[in-house]
């Protein structure tokens, strides 16, 4: 890993249609970590769980930008797992959002990490 690593997560229980920000976490710690406006993100893998099944999207700065880091429909109990084997290189200072019809999210789980400009 070229930078510093951090874990991220998105949980809801409901309506996630205008998006729910990814927490990050530095390695092995619950205190949340900001990304900063020098700062790059990179993700390495995702996981995206849900209950009752249908659109899902996480997102690298907005859904406008078009930055797909994972767009499809799951099935209800289902998910989506992904390894990057080049990770995704968010844009400068941009954080992820997960977004979903309402109710069918429950979970949003990433492993990456953090290079300064």
């Amino acid at each position: 890993m070229r930078g510093e690593p951090v874990h991220g997560e998105s949980i809801t229980d409901g309506d996630a249609s205008g998006g729910v920000a990814v927490k990050l976490y530095g390695a092995g710690t619950v205190t949340e970590r900001v990304l900063g406006t020098k700062e790059t993100l990179h993700v390495t893998d995702v996981q995206v769980l849900s209950e009752t099944g249908g659109d899902v999207s996480l997102v690298a700065d907005s859904k406008a930008a078009g930055r797909y880091v994972v767009h499809g429909t799951v099935d209800a109990k289902g998910g989506i797992v992904l390894h990057f084997m080049e990770p995704y290189v968010c844009p400068v200072g941009k954080g992820l959002k997960l977004f979903g019809i309402a109710t069918n999210i429950d979970s949003c789980l990433i492993q990456g990490f953090i290079t300064k400009a």
